[in-house]
């Protein structure tokens, strides 16, 4: 009888942890609810937020308007244009990052943070414990900036099991906003991974500088009791549709429910490019896309960092082409942008279409409604990738065809 309790115990603890790790949950988070916060409401969201817990920072957002939006590809091309908006600096720098090392980028980044400090700007910063290994093999790294005046706050996955904040996010004296898939670290400024980072001005970035603050507050960060310097009105607002829209742990899935929209929406093309496409909802619905006639192109790595991934989207390549779909895969990199434009809409930033990115992680993207945007990630980011593709084959050996079968059947996990 003790045996058996003793397993019944164990059985039932397994349970729970894994359905703290793997499990999912979704509330109705789109479109925006009508106390959705708009940029004029940002301040007083902030203000008003009392989260103690990063999940509590899962704030709405109101359709907005961005004045620019401007989309680099590569790290030799956005880095040094974020350093410069760094460097210009005169009240505030806020970065949200996932993954901040302390190699040639990263230390540069943290140089600048500092001499931007001793100028007396303010520098407030979260990292994830996972991901930027701030009291491991960077701590030297954090404990000089931290010493030089920079606030950090550090998102622990043993406090939030399984869960990482995969967001990245700059936002500059409350008025300069950059975000997408690259973190501070060299493998993007090399070409070992192929990204794209967006710049972002308008009224939404007063929505972004809402986003950081209250997840900053919500790691136990401490802000000043004025934020009107935070929040200054844009000098142009802009007029092109903008949402910002996040994944927060604990079922707020707005990124996710934004997207399905946006493919759902597509009627002439549909261009997605993502490191790890493996949410058999989201193949559903890009397949839905081809059978429909709209021109799809999916480009992804021909070798990926996460060869399981990889081998789950192969398996569906015969599915896939088979509605029509084009296929392309890119050598030599990893492809690591998460774009979709569906016709004249354009998202944009962390969101991978794996489980983990869609329903479980901390991540942020920005959607807009702009055919000269759709047309500049047609000129900057897929005309050229896809000229250096190789179209995508389905596996034809028996052991690549079972490791595709098996990751297929995993794709909860991956």
């Amino acid at each position: 009888m003790r045996r058996r309790a003793l397993l019944v115990v164990a059985a039932a603890g397994a349970y729970a942890a894994h359905r703290r790790v793997f499990g999912i949950e979704q509330r109705a988070c789109w479109p925006p609810p009508p106390d959705a916060v708009t940029p004029e409401e940002a301040q007083a969201a902030t203000e008003a937020f009392a989260g103690t817990h990063a999940n509590d920072a899962a704030l709405p957002f109101a359709w907005s308007t961005a004045a620019t939006l401007e989309p680099w590809a590569e790290g030799t091309n956005f880095f040094p244009r974020i350093f410069a908006d760094v460097e210009a600096a005169r009240s505030s720098v806020h970065i949200l990052m996932f993954g901040w090392r302390e190699g040639k980028i990263g230390m540069r980044m943290a140089e600048l943070l500092e001499r931007k400090l001793a100028a007396g700007v303010e520098v407030r910063v979260i990292v994830d414990n996972m991901g930027s290994k701030p009291h491991g093999a960077a701590k030297e790294m954090y404990s000089a900036l931290a010493q030089a005046g920079a606030q950090i706050e550090v998102h622990d996955f043993r406090d939030n099991p399984g869960r990482v904040d995969h967001r990245k996010l700059y936002v500059i004296d409350g008025a300069v906003a950059w975000t997408g898939g690259a973190g501070i670290e060299d493998h993007f400024e090399d070409g070992r991974f192929h990204d794209v980072m967006v710049r972002v001005t308008g009224d939404v970035v007063r929505q972004a500088q809402a986003a950081f603050l209250t997840s900053f507050r919500g790691h136990g960060g401490t802000l000043p009791a004025d934020l009107a310097h935070l929040f200054p009105a844009p000098a142009d607002a802009g007029t092109t549709p903008a949402v910002l829209a996040q994944v927060i742990p604990g079922g707020f899935v707005a990124a996710p429910d934004a997207l399905r929209e946006q493919i759902e929406g597509a009627r002439e093309r549909l261009d997605v490019m993502n490191p790890y496409f493996t949410d058999r909802d989201m193949v559903e619905r890009i397949l839905a896309a081809a059978r429909r006639g709209v021109r799809v192109r999916v480009v992804v790595s021909a070798a990926s960092n996460n060869g399981m991934a990889t081998a789950a989207l192969k398996h569906r390549y015969s599915e896939l082409r088979e509605a029509g779909a084009q296929l392309w895969e890119m050598p030599n990199t990893v492809v690591h942008a998460k774009v979709v434009v569906a016709d004249d809409t354009v998202s944009f930033g962390t969101v991978n279409l794996d489980a983990w990115a869609l329903y479980r992680n901390s991540e942020i993207m920005i959607l807009a409604h702009s055919a000269e945007l759709a047309a500049l990630f047609e000129e900057r980011l897929f005309e050229p990738d896809i000229a250096r593709c190789a179209a995508g084959v389905a596996p034809s050996a028996p052991a690549d065809r079972a490791k595709s079968w098996l990751a297929d059947k995993i794709t909860y996990y991956l």
